[in-house]
């Protein structure tokens, strides 16, 4: 016994009073009898005993024993058992998994002498989770060929180690070649890195495998390639790919161009030979094709397999192409030059279907002399032109009223209008006096012309930056997946400013001020052509603060929607896929929109809806409402073939048939694994290096059994002291040996009283 303790259950200045005030109670005698002085002497004793044992209990004393005791350690093996283990460790072949099965049975004999030590050593195979190995005698129970689907370190590595903290966990020792293949890890390597040395605890990491640049490995590989193309019919498609040579200097790599079409069938339709000048080369591919046929085809680029290739799965990359009848041209007229309209020449044209002319029209004030002009009549009266119009700041007075007249008959006849805010649209250029004003979907008044060379009128615009917020789910607001694309338009920038615009009853409104106001920013009108306007000039902010997808992506599926290409327009039913190339087993989303004949969201409907695979097989998957929209999410198990799928779904509401769609993607047959030949020895010298400080390095297999002869020879023992604690009646001996002492009193004490008259 080392230490008293007490627990009292009130406090000291409360138990000294009620000890006090029951030490007062044993002067009161009985009034009704005189007692000898050896009776009221036996009495009080007894009495005084009952009340120490109560005081006793209240205090709740205990005592602390420290005992000392040697601490074992835990030795943490990982061993990655993903298929990448299959590849090559070294020049001759030999793999990676045998080269590791090799360094565990040469160290079991060790392992067993560890545990003599009071060394503990713990196993783990990890590829995307973690599996405890049964060691009996030294010998361990390893699978009999790696199987993982993906490599996960960081997850392994945290895991494990966390699970071990309560524990001395003396080292871990990681066997991989590096590769970090998870697409989505659960922890990242350096928080596991972080994690490791805060414990300061080493990593000994054990390097499997060749780095790419030892000059030992032969390996093409394509490493980029578009998933999805658009060309029209008759033009030149530029198909552009990256490839990756390894050991191939001054050999000729032949690369080829290939085109399926709905059957299956295979067509080379171009190729181009490639003669690397160094071991390692990086090389951008062009190959050029001419579609005469509309459709939708898959596409391919292959690199033709070379000798002594070990990984050739990488050498081809699946895309899909999409040839039009025909391309769309758009006319961009701008007026007062500003960003927005420099970064919407830069992001439209950047589509391989739209050819864009940009017609400026300054507003200097020796420019307006030759107002209004001319020049852009005969372009909005030619019908085979122009598809889109584009009209940006522009004041009315620029184009003369049979220009306005013109481009007014070519909206009307199914061309695309597009205006956007700036200081001389809408009311404020004047447009109430063109024949654009019974096409646009805003109201104008005349009071609201901003004069030349005169200062901004700040009450026809929006003053204060505001965010863009959707009022409905259609192709023109979703910028992001289907079941988020609301949060998407949350994270945007703000816009600076805007055109406050007033719409006619029959507009329809797709984004607003994220305000209280909910100011109209963004409406629509059908009148033969669709027409729309877009009040603000500033969402180059999006493109230039980090949001470049979600820019290019908003104004290309504006561009669509007013040629009428978007989704399929012409389809009730269509499936967004914005992903069409995926692993084997990855989680494949995509979400179904339909249409009513207006083009307004339904939402009251049903779907049968079937996953083809590639085998012909037909699946049955479902279709669930996710907010105001539609979501299916295929399980990885469903896609782990390789080849090509195709996802079909109808619509019925009430019973009767709405329409149809259907829409393919391609699972690789490429196992990210066994892609790569090369492994990355690096990021694991790296890692390692983190625990440096408390011994952590990068080792060669062969280097293990050097480590654990120096555990053996010196083990790394500690001593420890355990605290070992008792408590007045946690103990049944404690609590029976109390309750008969403080009965025994009381009933002493009470049968006294009754011999002796009294009770």
């Amino acid at each position: 016994m080392e230490l008293i303790t007490f627990q009292p259950v009130f406090p000291w200045v409360a138990l000294a009073i009620v000890f006090a005030a029951a030490l007062l109670m044993l002067l009161i005698g009985p009034s009704f009898i005189e007692l000898n002085r050896s009776r009221r002497i036996t009495l009080t004793g007894l009495r005084l005993g009952v009340i120490l044992l109560v005081f006793l209990a209240m205090l709740r004393p205990g005592c602390v024993e420290k005992i000392e005791k040697n601490q074992a350690a835990i030795l943490l093996f990982l061993l990655d058992s993903s298929r990448s283990m299959e590849l090559p460790h070294v020049a001759d072949d030999s793999s990676r998994w045998k080269a590791m099965v090799e360094m565990v049975r040469e160290n079991e004999s060790r392992i067993a002498k560890l545990a003599e030590n009071k060394i503990e050593t713990k196993f783990y195979t990890f590829d995307n989770r973690q599996q405890l190995l049964n060691v009996e005698g030294g010998v361990v129970n390893l699978p009999d060929k790696p199987e993982g689907a993906e490599t996960d370190i960081g997850s392994a590595l945290y895991r494990t180690s966390i699970d071990a903290r309560d524990q001395r966990l003396l080292a871990v020792v990681m066997a991989t070649d590096g590769n970090q293949n998870a697409l989505e890890p659960e922890i990242e390597i350096s928080q596991a890195a972080e994690a490791l040395e805060d414990m300061e605890v080493p990593l000994l990491a054990v390097q499997l495998g060749l780095a790419g640049d030892s000059g030992q490995l032969a390996d093409v590989a394509i490493t980029n390639f578009p998933e999805q193309l658009v060309v029209n019919k008759k033009n030149d498609l530029i198909a552009k790919a990256t490839m990756v040579t390894r050991g191939y200097v001054n050999q000729n790599v032949k690369v080829q161009l290939v085109v399926s079409d709905e059957n299956g069938v295979e067509q080379t339709v171009a190729t181009e030979v490639f003669r690397p000048s160094r071991p390692f080369e990086e090389t951008n591919i062009e190959l050029k094709y001419r579609p005469t046929e509309p459709g939708e085809f898959r596409i391919k680029v292959r690199a033709v397999p070379m000798p002594d290739e070990k990984a050739v799965r990488n050498n081809e990359l699946d895309g899909f192409l999409t040839v039009r009848d025909q391309g769309m041209r758009v006319l961009f007229v701008n007026g007062a030059l500003g960003n927005e309209q420099r970064f919407l020449r830069y992001s439209l044209p950047a589509l391989d279907f739209v050819d864009m002319d940009f017609f400026p029209i300054y507003p200097s004030e020796n420019a307006r002399r030759q107002w209004p002009l001319k020049t852009l009549e005969s372009e909005f009266r030619d019908p085979k032109k122009y598809d889109v119009f584009i009209l940006c700041n522009v004041d009315s007075t620029a184009l003369s009223p049979a220009s306005w007249d013109a481009l007014a008959e070519a909206v009307g006849a199914g061309k695309g209008l597009l205006m956007l805010g700036g200081t001389h649209s809408f009311g404020a250029g004047q447009y109430f006096k063109t024949a654009l004003a019974d096409l646009l979907p805003i109201k104008m008044d005349p009071r609201e012309r901003q004069e030349f060379d005169q200062d901004i009128r700040r009450e026809l615009h929006i003053n204060s930056p505001f965010k863009l917020k959707p009022v409905r789910n259609d192709f023109l607001t979703r910028i992001s997946d289907v079941e988020s694309y609301k949060k998407a338009w949350e994270e945007l920038p703000p816009l600076v400013g805007a055109n406050r615009i007033s719409v006619k009853e029959t507009a329809t409104v797709y984004l607003v001020s994220d305000d209280d106001a909910n100011r109209p920013i963004m409406a629509s009108a059908t009148v033969g052509g669709r027409v729309l306007v877009f009040a603000g000039d500033s969402t180059w902010r999006w493109r230039r603060l980090g949001f470049e997808a979600e820019y290019n992506r908003f104004w290309r599926q504006v561009v669509l929607w007013l040629a009428f290409w978007d989704a399929r327009s012409d389809e009730a039913v269509s499936i967004e896929l914005p992903k069409r190339r995926f692993n084997a087993k990855s989680l494949v989303k995509f979400g179904v929109v339909v249409k009513s004949i207006a083009g307004e969201v339904v939402e009251d409907v049903d779907f049968d809806a079937k996953l083809i695979l590639p085998s012909g097989e037909e699946k049955l998957i479902s279709i669930t409402k996710s907010g105001d929209s539609f979501q299916s999410v295929l399980e990885p198990e469903m896609v782990a073939e390789a080849g090509l799928y195709q996802v079909r779904v109808a619509a019925n509401r009430n019973g009767n048939p709405v329409g149809e769609s259907a829409r393919e993607f391609v699972v690789m047959d490429r196992d990210k694994e066994k892609a790569n030949p090369v492994a990355n020895p690096e990021q694991m010298k790296r890692l390692a290096d983190q625990t440096r400080e408390f011994g952590g390095r990068a080792i060669p297999p062969e280097q293990l059994s050097e480590i654990l002869d120096e555990y053996i020879d010196n083990p790394p023992m500690t001593k420890i002291e355990i605290p070992n604690r008792r408590r007045l009646g946690e103990s049944m001996p404690d609590a029976t040996i109390f309750i008969v002492v403080f009965v025994g009193l009381l009933g002493t004490e009470w049968w006294l009283r009754k011999k002796w008259g009294l009770v």
